[in-house]
């Protein structure tokens, strides 16, 4: 059945809340795919009749599929019966004729190209490398290249492609400012993407979103990670060079007024500490990103190749007992803590997800971190900030694909 998206989706008749069978197919999406009646029931707080006509209208669209036979918890009885008394809960799962998104991440070092369906779940991926300082040109034909192929060979209808790039992100229209860790000057990104999917006719004119790539993490933390049920999410992460983040503001993703917001590695975590290329020191990512903790560590920080894994090598050895690696990881994650502090001052978080590298280093050293951010922020001596590693793999791959699926589930 090939799924029916010609017209929007409708909502419930007689019922005023905005669009019941969107909401509802929203709520399927946050819980990964696949969940029971009775657990969307009580998501939508909506009556039977209004989650009955939702569950048609998706159901008629080729959009979830309706397993009738009961369900039963973990302790055997019927799931949403109060006990086995009731009616049956039944599965409501993501149908396999619903559409796919693909999703592109492009790194320093690599490039991942991927096919998403609703739930957030990955159905393949395609890896390449990525030479230092790429050409744009090529690169491009490359992202082409690979959704191309993705397309081709998921055989389902594609609404959207997402681009995560290591670049602020302007939202009016995904031009990429400043790509600098590529050594590109600002680009075009989204038209050049839908350039290269011109020549393919079930590509062609579709809707290309392109985004930041912390801020993608951040947004896919929040709906499927380490950041769900958190009204104010602070995100932070480093993989290579800099540190980048994000911020989810009353469930929402923040980017400012134009799309540049939260450059969190330029908070300063060390005065008078390293230069940093924005003309101050001791800025966040000069202070705590793989490059600062090979130093701290006494090791080289240069090449730029494997750069993120050389830096792990240092929290291993850290773990492990090495007396320097463990001074550096100390050193560094205190500096994390204090970059921390100013950004609790400033936006009041309810959690920080801290990614990538970041995420091993409070494995390691989660004291430093902790004492400088209560020491340093005057709102977490308030109110205790919990501070958690993100959960995702592959977090800016995922947020890439959320940005695709909004038309679908706004």
């Amino acid at each position: 059945m090939t799924p029916d998206l010609s017209t929007p989706i409708s909502g419930t008749p007689g019922n005023d809340s905005a669009n019941n069978a969107t909401r509802l197919l929203t709520a399927l999406h946050r819980r990964g795919g696949t969940a029971t009646r009775a657990e969307l029931t009580a998501d939508l707080d909506s009556g039977r009749s209004a989650i009955s006509y939702a569950l048609a209208d998706l159901v008629e669209r080729g959009l979830v599929t309706v397993d009738e036979r009961p369900q039963q918890t973990a302790t055997g009885a019927m799931a949403g019966t109060g006990g086995g008394r009731g009616r049956p809960s039944h599965l409501v799962s993501v149908a396999p004729t619903s559409p796919i998104v693909i999703a592109v991440h492009l790194r320093v070092d690599t490039l991942d190209v991927s096919a998403f369906e609703l739930g957030g779940t990955m159905l393949r991926i395609e890896r390449e490398a990525v030479e230092p300082s790429p050409d744009v040109e090529m690169t491009m034909h490359r992202i082409g290249r690979l959704v191309r192929l993705i397309a081709e060979e998921s055989r389902r209808p594609c609404i959207g492609v997402g681009v995560s790039l290591p670049s602020p992100v302007r939202a009016t229209d995904g031009y990429a400012l400043a790509p600098r860790h590529m050594n590109w000057s600002g680009i075009p990104a989204r038209d050049l993407v839908a350039a290269e999917l011109a020549d393919a006719p079930a590509l062609r004119g579709l809707p290309v979103h392109v985004g930041n790539d912390a801020n993608l993490a951040a947004l896919a933390e929040h709906v499927h990670g380490a950041g769900k049920e958190a009204r104010n999410m602070l995100f932070v992460t480093t993989e290579h060079i800099g540190i980048g983040g994000g911020l989810i503001s009353s469930g929402r993703l923040f980017t400012g007024a134009s799309g540049y917001a939260m450059e969190v590695g330029h908070t300063t975590a060390n005065p008078g500490g390293e230069p940093c290329r924005c003309g101050a020191r001791g800025c966040l990512e000069t202070e705590a990103d793989p490059r600062a903790l090979l130093r701290a560590a006494g090791r080289l920080d240069t090449p730029t190749t494997g750069l993120e894994y050389r830096a792990r090598v240092v929290l291993v050895d850290a773990a492990a007992g090495d007396p320097v690696a463990r001074e550096a990881a100390d050193t560094v994650s205190g500096r994390v803590g204090a970059g921390l502090a100013v950004l609790v001052n400033l936006l009041d978080p309810d959690r920080i997800v801290l990614g990538g590298l970041l995420a091993r280093l409070l494995v390691v050293a989660p004291e430093p971190l902790s004492n400088a951010l209560h020491e340093r922020s005057f709102l977490e001596r308030a109110v205790a900030v919990p501070v958690v590693a993100a959960a995702l793999s592959a977090p800016a791959l995922v947020g890439a694909a959320e940005l695709a699926l909004t038309p679908l589930l706004a």
